[in-house]
């Protein structure tokens, strides 16, 4: 049955993937809706696609499967009217919003599926066909695009739409004797649940003690606990014994632990149980000399321990400059924090924000200046919102790095619209031709004809500022950029550059990047810049943050105009990282927590604290790291802020927990009497993902 497309009416079908292993909706959803009826799809995929659409117009529910060898424990897809979905607050995982079968070609097939619809073509987002045999590899290419559109997945990486515009999927079927089939399938506001952070591959336990003998005696206890686990090999269970350990051991530490100050916390990660107690009797071989020594003990898994914590009130997040950037970063988070990327979908150009285009890309593509910049502020922004919103750290002093300074305040809710700044980055002289690209700037300064050309670099050089000062008057196209620990950066001339360096009798590492940042021609563009980060910023502003400016190294008035000049000031003078971060030392900064991509600045600072014979007394930590698993990284960092007893939330951690022990709880029940349980009340416990979404 085809219906004209010139005649007929959108459907508007709501579809919830609904996994096998898992319960159907829970009793408190099914309470207000019609019975559920099951139909089964046999040999004719359209006959029965072309029955449920009938039954649902008619007002009843319908559970669509395909036929199985193994009753009960196969995927289904709940279909419902979309207006008796909104009735009961359900937030389905796509609508079902055209459908033409049996026409000549696909392209026909798709133009009536998306007529039917009220969709141009210009709306797909997703187009797939297939040359199928069998109904049931129909159904499951729908099931599979229906999980996609709510897990905002395609390729393994996010689906990236533009504002405001809803994603829409064609999905073809191609039969040589019978044409083809289309259904449109369109976003609705159901996601998929996030995946948990923590699970028998990503182990963590926190244990509490007042003294040494107090922490071993825990620490004994815990690897008695692990030991006593069950050996399971089996993946279907997925070791709930661990998981329900872990969930109590966090859970305790939530209520309690965290709120003792008297009590020292040691955080063991670790990649499964026998790796966890390996972590376990390391820890216990170095607990007496680490507690000696006041030091603070970290290993490559993740574990970690700070005997004195003392970074109450001096958190700090620092923000990483230009160039930290690589291919893949943040790529699974979505997956993990599916609620944040919603949220920050509908706030903005998540794509542009990312650079995806490129940052994603199947092959590396290089990124100009001023992508570098947008990307790293991106970044920087998504890693905030998760800390802040997520894990509720609270900053206490904020500074960056470079160009990180204005990352701060587009990720610490001073200004109101960043996203806009994402377009005038792209398009702004200043970033694409003056200090960057053509260096319009450093020629007017240089005083070159248009017709003599600037081969410009820039040097990681291992020397003292004084040395390289030193030399400058004799090299007038030389500049010191930066101060940065044990290292200063030299950029300018190339040919001046090097000459300077043979003089010096150091080597520098050529950066092969053009950029006149922090250099003296830079300030012919310092009223530009000033103008460009003249931004309005909230009425409801964080006065608990101490934001330090690079260019003073002391804090800013946060209103527009004393923003921008700070920015400005940074821009084009010397960066003298080592005195910033003495300064956000002495100002109470205790604990440097890198927001941003990879671990540049941590490094930095691991090294001036070093120098300065401080390092037991201030620490560093890194949300990102180029080369590891985003999400390892970030319980990595998680771990080391609860060892140093940084008031957090743990609930990310925890409902993922209590997310897999509710799933243990219905595949045993489903694996002991092989029959879907839609109405019980551990179906109703587990279910609440059914109806997370975003706002409707």
């Amino acid at each position: 049955m085809t219906v004209p497309s010139n005649k007929a009416m959108p459907l508007r079908i709501a579809l919830l993937a609904q996994p096998a292993n898992a319960a159907g909706l829970s009793a408190d959803l099914l309470s207000s809706l019609p019975t559920v009826q099951k139909i089964v799809i046999g040999d004719d995929f359209n006959l029965s696609i072309n029955s449920a659409i009938e039954a649902v117009s008619e007002g009843h529910v319908i559970e669509l499967t395909a036929a199985s060898g193994n009753s009960g424990l196969e995927s289904s897809i709940l279909m419902l009217s979309a207006l008796s979905a909104a009735k009961s607050k359900i937030h389905p995982h796509a609508y079902f919003a055209g459908f033409c079968e049996n026409s000549a070609t696909k392209a026909e097939s798709v133009e009536e599926a998306l007529s039917h619809a009220r969709r141009q073509h210009e709306d797909l987002s997703y187009d797939r066909d297939f040359d199928v045999t069998t109904s049931a590899q129909q159904f499951a290419q729908l099931f599979e695009v229906v999980s996609e559109l709510s897990g905002r997945t395609l390729a393994n990486r996010y689906w990236f739409t533009q504002p405001n515009r809803a994603r829409v999927a064609s999905l073809t079927f191609n039969r040589k004797s019978e044409g083809s089939t289309s259904l449109i399938l369109t976003q609705a506001t159901g996601l998929q649940p996030a995946k948990p952070l923590l699970s028998e591959d990503r182990v963590m336990f926190v244990v509490s003690g007042s003294n040494e003998t107090e922490l071993k005696s825990a620490l004994a206890q815990l690897k008695v606990q692990l030991s006593d686990l069950p050996l399971i090999d089996s993946s279907e269970f997925k070791a709930i014994e661990l998981i329900e350990l872990m969930h109590s051991n966090l859970k305790q530490y939530q209520t309690s632990g965290s709120k003792n100050a008297a009590c020292a916390d040691i955080v063991i990660q670790a990649v499964s149980v026998e790796s966890a107690l390996k972590e376990i009797s390391a820890l216990e071989s170095s607990l007496s000399k680490v507690m000696a020594e006041n030091s603070h003990y970290k290993t490559p898994a993740g574990s970690c321990f700070s005997p004195s914590p003392n970074s109450k009130g001096g958190v700090t997040f620092v923000y990483p400059g230009v160039g930290t950037v690589y291919p893949g970063l943040l790529r699974e988070f979505h997956h993990y924090f599916p609620q944040l990327f919603a949220r920050l979908e509908r706030e903005g150009d998540l794509e542009e924000m990312l650079q995806a285009s490129k940052t994603y890309a199947d092959e590396p593509k290089e990124l100009s200046l001023s992508e570098l910049a947008i990307a790293g502020v991106g970044s920087s922004y998504i890693l905030t919102q998760l800390l802040c919103e997520d894990f509720a750290v609270k900053p206490d002093f904020a500074l960056g790095y470079s160009k990180g300074e204005a990352s701060m305040w587009a990720s610490l809710g001073v200004w109101k619209n960043p996203h806009a700044l994402i377009e005038m980055t792209q398009t702004s002289p200043i970033f694409t031709t003056a200090i960057s690209g053509e260096l319009t700037a450093v020629r007017e300064n240089w005083q070159l004809s248009t017709s003599e050309q600037i081969k410009w670099n820039s040097f990681v050089v291992r020397s003292d500022a004084a040395s390289i000062e030193a030399l400058l008057p004799e090299f007038p196209r030389a500049y010191l950029a930066i101060v940065q620990g044990d290292t200063c950066v030299l950029a300018g001339c190339e040919e001046t550059c090097r000459a300077l360096l043979k003089k010096l009798g150091k080597r520098g590492i050529p950066a092969n990047r053009v950029t006149a940042m922090h250099t003296s021609p830079a300030w012919s563009q310092h009223e530009q810049i000033r103008e460009f980060y003249t931004q309005p910023v909230f009425d409801e502003l964080p006065e608990h943050i101490r934001f330090i400016s690079a260019a003073e190294n002391r804090p800013v008035d946060i209103d527009s105009q004393s923003i921008a000049l700070s920015i400005a000031n940074t821009f084009c003078s010397t960066l003298d990282f080592t005195s910033l971060i003495r300064s956000a030392r002495t100002q109470g900064a205790r604990l440097f927590i890198e927001v941003g991509a990879d671990r540049q600045t941590s490094t930095l600072i691991d090294k001036i604290n070093r120098t300065d014979e401080v390092s037991s007394h201030y620490c560093t930590v890194a949300a990102n790291a180029k080369g590891g698993e985003d999400i390892t990284t970030l319980l990595k960092c998680i771990g080391q802020l609860i060892t140093h007893q940084i008031p957090l939330s743990m609930s990310p951690l925890l409902e993922g927990l209590e997310q897999q022990i509710n799933d243990a709880k219905i595949q045993r029940q489903l694996s002991a009497t092989n029959l879907l349980v839609t109405n019980s009340s551990s179906a109703a416990e587990n279910q609440k993902n059914n109806h997370q979404g975003e706002p409707i």
